[in-house]
């Protein structure tokens, strides 16, 4: 996990940051740093931080694969910035396996999110997503912009 010295300069950069709802258990994979390129059929122009919110339903057969058994759904658990956006073609999914862990064949029109420096809320916070990139309403932005992040309290 990205050491941050400048919580503050964080809040700024997550502030009008829009949200991403992804499945367990690669939301967690995500914090871990242990997946690196989220994939998704769909392309953005947005480039910088993300809210990570994770689904209610999860995937049983990919918490058995990473030793998972219960992992937080439904809500809030942190931040990543997006580096880039890239389609996929069969040569780069093959180069690209152990950073999207997905383990099937390339399928078409997919994009791999690059993904870095992601973050981790002290407490996750419960809340609906919704489809693609969307932006947290006032409450909810406020709320997530003062829950404090893991590592926050040994950095002040």
């Amino acid at each position: 996990m990205p050491a941050f010295n400048d919580f503050s300069e964080l809040r700024r950069l997550l502030a009008g940051a829009p949200c991403l709802s992804i499945r367990q258990p690669w939301t967690e994979l995500i914090l871990l740093e242990r997946k690196k390129v989220e994939l998704r059929q769909w392309s953005t122009q947005h480039r910088g931080w993300i809210w990570l919110h994770t689904g209610k339903t999860f995937g049983q057969a990919d918490y058995d694969r990473f030793g998972f058994t219960s992992l937080f759904t439904g809500g809030f658990v942190g931040a990543f910035r997006l580096r880039d956006v890239v389609p996929l073609d069969s040569g780069r999914w093959e180069a690209w396996r152990s950073t999207h862990l997905d383990l099937g064949d390339c399928p078409a029109n997919v994009f791999g999110w690059v993904v870095a420096d992601p973050i981790r809320l002290a407490k996750p916070i419960t809340a609906p997503g919704t489809r693609g990139l969307y932006r947290p309403d006032g409450d909810l932005a406020a709320r997530l912009l003062a829950q404090p992040f893991v590592g926050e309290a040994e950095a002040t």
